[in-house]
C-alpha cells in the first residue's frame, strides 16, 4: 500500500534497527515506536500527534495510537483500513479479501458490519448501500440506521429526510428508530414532527450512481 504522505507533511515514517517502521513527529518525538511492517500513511501538523495510525504487521492491518508505546486500539485482524478524509479520518475497513467494507470510527470501532457495497458523504451523513438497500450513518452525534431501507431522499433540508421501507414511503424518529408511514403525516402535532431523525441533517442527498 502506497504512503499517501501530504505535501507539507509534519510527520514521516522512519526505519528502526530492527528493519520495523514507525512514525516520527518533525521535531523527532516518536509517536508510533517502530515496530511494524508499514506504516499506511502519515497526518500533517493538525493531527499528527492526535489521530491513530493504520499499521501493518504480519501482513494484517490495524489501528495504533501516537502515544509512543505502540498502544494498539484494534487487534491486527483486518485485510485493510482505510483513511476517508470527508468524515475526518474515520476510516472504511475490510476483515476479508473481496469487494465489500465496513465503516470504523476513529477509536476503532467497527460502526457497521463488512457488508456495504458502496457509500457517499455528504458533511455530517455518510450514505451507504448493502446490496439493494441503504442505510445511512450521522457521524457527529453517531446515529446509524441499519441498511435496510428501499431508498433514502433528502427533497428540503429544512423538512425530516424520507425514506422508503418495502415500497412505502415515510419518516424514522430518533428514540426508536420506528418506521411513521407518510400517509400519517397529517396527524402528527408539531412536536412529533420536530422528533424527526433527519431534520437536523443538513446536507443534501448523494446519488450513488
Amino acid at each position: 500500500m502506497q504512503n499517501n504522505e501530504p505535501q507539507n507533511n509534519f510527520s514521516e515514517v522512519f526505519t528502526g534497527e530492527n528493519g520495523k517502521k514507525g512514525v516520527k513527529l518533525s521535531n523527532g518525538k516518536v509517536v508510533v515506536p517502530a515496530l511494524y511492517d508499514e506504516i499506511a500513511y502519515t497526518y500533517d501538523s493538525f493531527e499528527a500527534d492526535t489521530r491513530p495510525y493504520v499499521a501493518i504487521k504480519d501482513g494484517n492491518y490495524g489501528l495504533v495510537l501516537p502515544d509512543g508505546k505502540g498502544t494498539e486500539l484494534t487487534p491486527f485482524v483486518y485485510e485493510g483500513i482505510f483513511a476517508v478524509p470527508e468524515i475526518l479520518n474515520h476510516f472504511l475497513y475490510k476483515k476479508e479479501k473481496g469487494e465489500r467494507f465496513g465503516i470504523m470510527a476513529m477509536g476503532g470501532r467497527e460502526v457497521t458490519p463488512c457488508n456495504l457495497d458502496s457509500y457517499s458523504c455528504d458533511g455530517q451523513t455518510v450514505y451507504f448501500r448493502s446490496g439493494n438497500h441503504q442505510g445511512l450513518w450521522q457521524w457527529v452525534i453517531d446515529e446509524l440506521l441499519e441498511p435496510i431501507y428501499d431508498d433514502i431522499e433528502v427533497l428540503d433540508i429544512d423538512e425530516p429526510t424520507l425514506f422508503t421501507l418495502n415500497g412505502e414511503k415515510g419518516y424514522v424518529k430518533v428514540e426508536d428508530h420506528s418506521f411513521i408511514p407518510a400517509s400519517l403525516e397529517s396527524t402528527m402535532d408539531e412536536d412529533a414532527w420536530h422528533d424527526m431523525l433527519l431534520e437536523c441533517f443538513c446536507d443534501q442527498y448523494l446519488d450513488f450512481d
